[in-house]
């Protein structure tokens, strides 16, 4: 029998015909475990050791930071992936989902800090007084902020003010509701 030739043996096959998944399934799970190898290698080396994997997994993922050429990093990556087949990969997609939903949380509170900052410079004096009537120790040193962050906008010049306003305004603890 010619060595391309296959033997059909039915008993191997599902009703469809098909005998697995096909080659563009396993090409999709290969590239999500490489996605996932870099994801966490981007979370640092700290939460990588902490990860407790196997030790070569490790070290590759380890490696990945170093590397700055893109097809050697393409290449290590799939190397990445085939390493990651060996073994229960479901702790280490529970860490990248903590890490990106601490990541959105940090995100949605900066934006939120930004929005209070961009109403009290456009000229929000109900917001203003609101915060000085919650916060009445930090209340002088936010209207000054906020005035001078306002003087510095109409006059064009640097924003010093109101990145202090801002940096004010994150370490200020219930901001959550204005």
């Amino acid at each position: 029998m010619p060595k391309n030739q296959y033997t059909y043996r039915p008993e191997e096959f599902d009703e469809n015909g098909f005998d697995g998944p096909s080659r563009s399934q396993l090409k999709r799970e290969m590239a999500e475990l490489q996605q996932l190898g870099a994801d966490l290698a981007g979370l640092g080396d700290s939460v990588v050791r902490e990860a407790h994997l196997p030790g070569d997994v490790e070290a590759a993922l380890l490696l990945i930071k170093k590397m700055t050429k893109h097809e050697a990093r393409r290449r290590h990556l799939q190397y990445v992936g085939k390493l990651m087949r060996t073994f229960d990969t479901g702790p280490v997609r529970e860490i990248v989902k903590e890490a990106k939903a601490g990541r959105q949380i940090k995100t949605a509170e900066f934006r939120r800090v930004e929005t209070l900052r961009d109403r009290l410079l456009d000229g929000d004096d109900d917001l203003l007084q609101e915060l000085f009537d919650r916060h009445p120790d930090e209340g002088q040193r936010l209207r000054q902020l906020t005035l001078g962050a306002r003087r510095e906008r109409a006059k064009e010049k640097p924003p010093k003010d109101a990145r202090a306003l801002f940096r004010l305004l994150r370490s200020l603890s219930d901001f959550e509701n204005a």
